[in-house]
């Protein structure tokens, strides 16, 4: 699979991996924006396209039921994730994990909360973010009267299941 990156700036970055083998790439801010009070939009400077080539269909099959898998019927996006060090910058991202979709055409942005304002925030040319490819099954949902409730969990949330 092919991810291809039409830069918007001349400080743009392709996104890399830190270390051989890690899971998500590396990606830095050309443009940041204060959008509200303590909330910063930062701008990637890439937009990008994802191919579907013949590596991506000859992907594994992973069905635990041996079903065959076409990965046609999969939709796939960008998830774009925090850094593991943002806890030093006193910012959240504002949607937890965001999702860029596969045809989405915009520039690639994150949004984050400056929460702990005494803390350094993150600056345009600074890396801020990872992203990786996901690949999701495509689903039908459908509207039952009934569900099966008979499990160990049941409706136990929230840490239900305690800390140790």
């Amino acid at each position: 699979m092919k991810v291809k990156i039409k830069k918007l700036s001349s400080d743009a970055k392709l996104p890399v991996q830190g270390k051989p083998g890690d899971f998500c790439y590396d990606v830095w801010a050309v443009t940041e924006e204060e959008v509200a009070p303590d909330v910063w939009m930062y701008g990637l400077g890439f937009k990008y396209e994802i191919e579907r080539d013949e590596t991506f269909r000859a992907f594994p099959s992973f069905d635990p039921f041996g079903k065959k898998c076409v990965l046609d019927d999969y939709n796939v996006c960008i998830s774009f994730r925090p850094r593991s060090s943002i806890w030093t910058t006193g910012m959240v991202l504002s949607n937890s994990e965001g999702t860029l979709d596969e045809f989405y055409r915009g520039e690639a942005k994150a949004v984050f909360y400056h929460l702990m304002t005494k803390m350094e925030r993150y600056h345009a040319g600074e890396k801020i973010g990872q992203i990786c490819v996901s690949i999701s099954p495509k689903v039908e949902f459908v509207e039952v009267d009934e569900i099966n409730e008979d499990t160990e969990r049941g409706d136990g949330g929230f840490g239900s299941t305690g800390r140790k």
